[in-house]
């Protein structure tokens, strides 16, 4: 694994000039070092600036209409190790480092925690690794 990759400022806006954002927002997913894919979200060209100056994965919530730091509540931060894109420019592949149990804020390693069975029922395949009641406290 190696280490924590950021840049600064100005070669982040450097790279956001040349990224293709549809409607502001860009898919990103997010896997671990194994290749396992933790969660996929979207970030505005203000996350992705905080995500690479930082060196922590930053989202943009559409629901919520803000940016967030993954583990600002939990402390199950994602420290990124690498960042593809992919051959169009519209979307970005991170490696990170999950901190803490899991990524899913439903007590998961992955968001990913279910699998589609020929009857179209969901069926729960991944055990849950952390409580998700006691970890989101209000």
């Amino acid at each position: 694994m190696g280490k924590v990759f950021k840049t600064s400022v100005k070669k982040t806006r450097r790279i956001i000039s040349q990224l293709n954002f549809e409607k502001g927002l860009i898919p990103v997913v997010a896997r671990n070092f194994d290749g396992e894919v933790l969660m996929i979200a979207f970030m505005n060209k203000n996350a992705l600036l905080k995500t690479l100056s930082t060196g922590l994965m930053h989202y943009y919530s559409r629901r919520m209409k803000k940016i967030w730091m993954k583990g600002g509540v939990s402390g199950f931060v994602q420290k990124v190790l690498e960042v593809r894109v992919n051959c169009e420019n519209n979307s970005l592949l991170f490696t990170v480092k999950q901190e803490g149990p899991g990524a899913c804020h439903m007590g998961y390693k992955t968001c990913f925690y279910r699998k589609i069975l020929n009857s179209g029922r969901f069926k729960k395949v991944e055990k849950k690794v952390f409580n998700p009641k006691r970890v989101y406290r209000k």
